[in-house]
């Protein structure tokens, strides 16, 4: 190594060294100031009792299927005739109220067509002694993990898990009824 190459070394050093203490060095070892991260608030999406629940309607495209519970079953009673299981119904009304807190992704929503809820996929109807609520379902997330979902008289846009829309789905698929 050359006596030059040693010198330039040095200079480096103490040029970097010199821009660290410049620029980069804080005495009081403060952390630098930072974005906030995004805070998701959750809360309960339907806080109703399962077995208050009736009667479901599902609409979708015109098309309609009616399920009542009978007991621990659920029957179709519209359209007459439809094959769809009490267990898929069972399956769909615990996955649309679900026990845990769900995510919500906007608050005061104005514009609903960024979650598909401008023309909603599917809109659920829960009757009890009188309606219950009345949910409408949207696009899938970005991810397609789950799906952009609100009651009808309210701003608030929840994410609930995607086997909300695969149930709604399955549901008109076995009534035979087909997606337009």
């Amino acid at each position: 190594m050359t006596w030059r190459r040693i010198v330039l070394y040095y200079v480096l050093g103490v040029a970097l060294g010199g821009y660290f203490l410049m620029f980069e060095w804080n005495p009081r070892g403060e952390k630098p100031i930072t974005e906030p991260k995004r805070v998701v608030h959750k809360s309960p999406f339907l806080p109703i009792d399962r077995e208050e629940i009736t009667e479901v309607a599902l609409h979708r495209d015109g098309a309609v299927v009616i399920c009542r519970r009978d007991g621990q079953k659920w029957t179709i009673t519209e359209p007459a005739n439809a094959k769809v299981t009490s267990d898929l119904v069972a399956s769909f009304v615990e996955n649309l109220t679900p026990e845990k807190e769900v995510p919500i992704i906007d608050d005061a929503a104005k514009d609903f067509s960024t979650y598909g809820l401008d023309r909603p996929q599917a809109t659920i109807t829960l009757k009890g002694k009188n309606i219950l609520a009345t949910v409408l379902i949207g696009d899938r997330n970005p991810t397609g993990s789950s799906v952009y979902v609100r009651k009808d008289n309210s701003p608030q846009v929840v994410l609930l898990g995607a086997s909300v829309s695969n149930y709604q789905e399955l549901i008109f698929e076995t009534a035979g009824i087909k997606k337009q």
